[in-house]
């Protein structure tokens, strides 16, 4: 599977805006565009891969152009045909809050976001169609291989006795947290998107801990405190240990756009796991990672072995 996971998003908007400063105004597309390839009676177009070329000539500082475009672009149409068939489904809300994360990585608004990869000659629906089949690709590969991809006590032992040791080893936590949903409804236009979530970021400034959240919410309509859950460190993303990391104990996350409204996170308790350390979680998350992206090259080898693809 030759799918594209982004660099550092940071260095490589850095390259994108430099490009397209550098380009000045990038060239109009051309009004002509012709069916190149058909992946299971799906069209990619002359136009998608001359976006998806430029897009990935900026991200890979022009190590990678219109081969691995076109592979990408099967690929991706294998993906959402699949995701398709299973009835999975990523929301247009699900995709503006990804690339709103993407923005926010980098320290820019998502407008800017978006006017660095215009000015590099890139579409703003080039990149979120990249989003798309990721997310879709990965809720698939989740779905499918979810008991496959646990890993044992075992398994991190084993890894473990394989690094240097060091001479301190930061303790792992357990977390008690409290999602707290602002509901948006479907088809909420944007402003009405955009003051649900200034409410839930009033809601968060004034967050009193786990304890008064239901007093707190009952003066807000359309929002659902859920039962509390317990997270391990080893059981979260990078990003959101680290977003945790630094949330004191009674505090809560910033909103996250959801397919249902807008999530913030309380943090209820953090309470140390006898005998885990970090380095402990961080095995244990290299090692899925690892059997995640194996189980997922081989899924999309059968599907593209199973596909009619034809080249014109």
């Amino acid at each position: 599977m030759s799918v594209w996971n982004l660099p550092c998003i940071r260095a490589a908007l850095v390259a994108l805006t430099a490009l397209g400063f550098l380009a000045g105004s990038a060239p109009p597309a051309s009004a002509q565009s012709t069916i190149r390839i058909l992946v299971n009676d799906e069209p990619i177009t002359s136009y998608d891969i001359q976006q998806r070329s430029r897009m990935l000539a900026v991200f890979t500082g022009g190590k990678q152009g219109e081969k691995e475009a076109t592979e990408q672009l099967i690929e991706e149409r294998l993906m959402l045909q699949e995701a398709k068939r299973l009835n999975i489904e990523i929301t247009e809300a699900d995709v503006d809050s990804e690339m709103e994360k993407r923005a926010q990585a980098t320290k820019l608004t998502t407008a800017q976001f978006t006017q660095a990869l215009r000015q590099a000659g890139i579409d703003r629906e080039t990149f979120e169609e990249f989003l798309l089949a990721n997310m879709a690709w990965g809720q698939v590969v989740r779905a499918r291989f979810r008991a496959t991809m646990d890993v044992t006590e075992q398994d991190v032992t084993a890894a473990l006795a394989d690094r240097e040791p060091t001479t301190e080893e930061a303790t792992a936590f357990e977390y008690r947290i409290q999602p707290i949903l602002f509901i948006v409804p479907a088809g909420a236009s944007a402003n009405a998107e955009a003051q649900r979530r200034n409410e839930a970021s009033a809601f968060r400034d004034a967050f009193q801990g786990c304890e008064q959240s239901l007093q707190q919410a009952a003066g807000v309509p359309g929002v659902v405190v859920k039962p509390q859950l317990r997270r391990e460190e080893g059981q979260m993303s990078p990003a959101q240990r680290e977003s945790f990391a630094k949330l004191e104990v009674g505090s809560a996350t910033e909103p996250e756009r959801t397919t249902e409204g807008f999530q913030i996170i309380g943090i209820c308790a953090k309470t140390a796991i006898a005998g885990q350390t970090e380095a402990a979680v961080e095995v244990r998350q290299e090692i899925s990672s690892e059997r995640t992206q194996l189980l997922a090259r081989r899924y999309l080898r059968d599907l593209r072995s199973d596909a009619v693809i034809e080249y014109r």
